[in-house]
């Protein structure tokens, strides 16, 4: 919900003049379509491969009332590291998998005077997780819908439940979230939003471990892995900022977008996103696209727990110390640069291709071998009617 929330009006309006211009689509701000999108996420050096299929749908049911749906189907395989560090300081351990996840979201909208009402339900479950969200959120018109103010909260409850557990994990979490969109001219909006997370429960990952030189009887020692040890709850802030602009004169549509988080683990990561929509023709659309991550390693963070005098064999689940190695929770940066090619067949029938390279960048001890690149393949296709 912290990504996106409804335009006013007016807003719409105003990014139809560009985008219906680039696209070439039916004057009609949100038109009843399907669209179905395949995927291939391919880590380098054979570690995730994930290979997804996109059905998504738009049906207006009456001039109030508007279903959407979308649901992904995840085929999920390779390999990913365990924790433990690399015996040679380059190459770490690596732990196979294969899984597969299906996960639906399913959205009514009601338009009620100048108010927009969303009720949402997601659902996502693999063989050892299983989540359900539930979500309300509504934008109100004013200044002669020019000026959008939106407001929301969601609930997520999730269950992990490994093979090895004895019994399943809970946890749970609650987004409130609160923006404003603002018609600058004809050609322009921009959109400011925050939204304040607070999480609870089991938030380690259960396959994940650490590793620690462990004296088991007088003058001997193995080094021996525990579980990771994450703590039970989590608050995160997220400050997200947009803006779109059309140029009339090239044809060409600018979407930027910056975003800012911090936790209460003492991640803070700063995204930018920078996306150029250019019409060539009658029917061709080529996107551009630059994505900047860059994030500060949480405070537990710790590739060995060797020389500390954390024993894990004392430490209670989620209760401090608290310690971790997976690398996501290292510092690093990432870079995405990608294409993606729009064919506009005829007045209801587009296809698209793009292409994304992923590369991640550590930024401290952790081995290099720990951040994976990635090439990522999407075709797409959409039907209005």
């Amino acid at each position: 919900m912290s990504r996106f929330f409804s335009l006013p009006r007016t807003a719409r309006i105003a990014l139809v003049a560009g985008y219906v211009y680039l696209f070439g689509l039916r004057l009609s701000v949100a038109e009843d379509h399907i669209s179905v999108k395949w995927q291939d996420y391919a880590e380098d050096n054979d570690r995730i491969r994930v290979i997804s299929r996109y059905l998504g749908f738009e049906k207006a049911i009456n001039s109030q009332l508007t279903l959407k749906g979308h649901g992904v189907h995840d085929a999920i395989s390779g390999a990913t590291p365990t924790g433990v560090p690399a015996d040679d300081g380059v190459n770490v351990p690596l732990s196979s998998l294969v899984d597969v996840r299906e996960a639906g979201v399913f959205d009514l909208d009601w338009t009620h005077g100048i108010h927009a009402t969303t009720f949402q339900y997601s659902y996502s479950s693999e063989s050892d997780f299983l989540s359900r969200g539930y979500a309300i959120s509504q934008t109100s018109e004013i200044n002669q819908r020019n000026t959008g103010i939106s407001y929301g909260i969601s609930f997520i409850d999730d269950a992990v439940r490994p093979a090895f557990f004895e019994e399943q994990r809970e946890k749970e979490s609650y987004d409130y979230f609160v923006g404003i969109s603002q018609v600058v001219d004809p050609n322009t909006i921009v959109a400011l939003n925050f939204t304040y997370s607070d999480y609870s429960g089991y938030l380690s990952d259960p396959y994940k471990i650490i590793r620690r030189e462990t004296e088991i009887l007088p003058g001997i020692s193995l080094p021996l892995t525990f579980s990771e040890n994450r703590p039970s709850d989590r608050t995160r802030r997220i400050w997200f900022f947009n803006l779109k602009r059309f140029f009339d004169g090239i044809g060409g549509s600018l979407d930027f977008d910056y975003r800012h988080f911090n936790d209460t683990w003492g991640v803070e990561s700063n995204t930018f996103d920078l996306e150029w929509y250019q019409k060539i023709g009658e029917r061709w659309i080529v996107r551009p696209k630059y994505r900047y991550y860059s994030q500060d390693a949480a405070n537990f963070y710790i590739l060995d727990l060797s020389g500390t005098p954390t024993d894990p064999r004392d430490s209670i689940e989620g209760v401090a110390p608290h310690y971790s190695a997976d690398y996501r929770l290292a510092k690093f940066d990432t870079h995405t640069f990608g294409l993606k090619v729009i064919y506009k067949l005829n007045e209801n029938f587009g296809i698209d291709a793009a292409f994304e390279r992923y590369e991640m960048e550590g930024k401290d001890n952790t081995p290099q071998s720990a951040f994976p690149d990635a090439d990522v393949l999407t075709l797409g296709a959409t039907v209005w009617f």
